[in-house]
């Protein structure tokens, strides 16, 4: 029996099968071999010997339902750990995308803003651009009012002041003749009523020239009503009108003085001539 059991060779799907079988299953069955073996010894006594597996087929079934209830067990487990795995991970990749879509969403908000803010320094630089080049519009206009005014008082100044040379010829002519060329009382009238037409003249001259200055003085208090003049401005014009007032000063004088020394003449040629009837008598 021996030598039949050792010369015996398992298949390849048997060791397969017996590979893959459970651990219990394979220690069962090699228990019931060794059973097996003890009672074919000579030294068994058979009506005595017992199995220590009464039902190998119901034992091995058993044995079966166990490993597939532990595999099942098994499996339950690492299903449940898999999807605890699964959510897990699904849950680290549901805040990442949160994460990432905030941040994006911050980065587009920044962007925004930026830009909003890159607009708004544009266009504020713009407005600030259009109210420099307005107010410099606006000097360029008022110093063209101010040119305007000082060229009107000047040409005016000018057309009142008479020049140095035309000064200093009636000073010289003054100087060369010391003695003036006195009238009498009825030449000078004659001399006035002959000069009656050229002063009705005149006085048309003077008024249409009195109405020029006069609305040449309006356009000027307007313009200087409405110009605003810096200091050096003001200044020249100060300065002109010095020269008005000194000018003026110096003509009513000379005036006065042309005037007594025509009544000095006069009253001196009367006398004179008041006295030569007197002294032709005597004679």
């Amino acid at each position: 029996m021996e030598d039949t059991m050792s010369s015996y060779s398992f298949s390849h799907q048997f060791y397969q099968r017996w590979t893959c079988a459970p651990e219990p299953i394979r220690a069962a069955i090699t228990q019931e071999l060794k059973d097996i073996t003890t009672l074919l010894q000579s030294d068994t006594p058979f009506e005595s010997f017992e199995f220590q597996t009464h039902d190998l087929d119901a034992h091995i079934d058993e044995l079966y339902e166990n490993h597939e209830a532990e595999q099942a067990i098994a499996k339950a487990i690492a299903d449940k750990q898999e999807q605890a795995r699964a959510a897990a991970e699904q849950q680290h990749v549901e805040e990442a995308q949160k994460i990432k879509a905030a941040e994006d969403a911050k980065l587009k908000e920044e962007a925004k803003l930026k830009e909003e803010t890159k607009l708004r320094e544009e266009a504020e630089a713009a407005q600030k651009e259009q109210e420099k080049n307005a107010a410099i519009a606006a000097d360029k206009n008022n110093d063209k009012s101010v040119v305007a005014v000082e060229t009107n008082a000047a040409n005016n100044a000018n057309s009142s002041i008479p020049n140095n040379s035309e000064k200093n010829n009636t000073q010289s002519v003054a100087t060369e003749n010391p003695t003036p060329n006195y009238k009498t009382i009825s030449e000078h009238a004659n001399a006035v009523e002959d000069n009656t037409v050229d002063n009705d003249s005149s006085v048309k001259n003077d008024s249409a020239i009195k109405a020029i200055n006069d609305k040449a003085s309006t356009a000027i208090k307007l313009a200087l009503k409405d110009a605003k003049l810096s200091t050096t401005h003001q200044e020249l014009i100060r300065e002109l009108e010095v020269q008005i007032d000194d000018y003026l000063s110096e003509q009513m004088m000379l005036m006065s003085e042309n005037l007594k020394s025509w009544l000095r003449a006069e009253v001196i040629q009367n006398l004179s001539d008041q006295d030569k009837p007197q002294t032709n008598k005597e004679s």
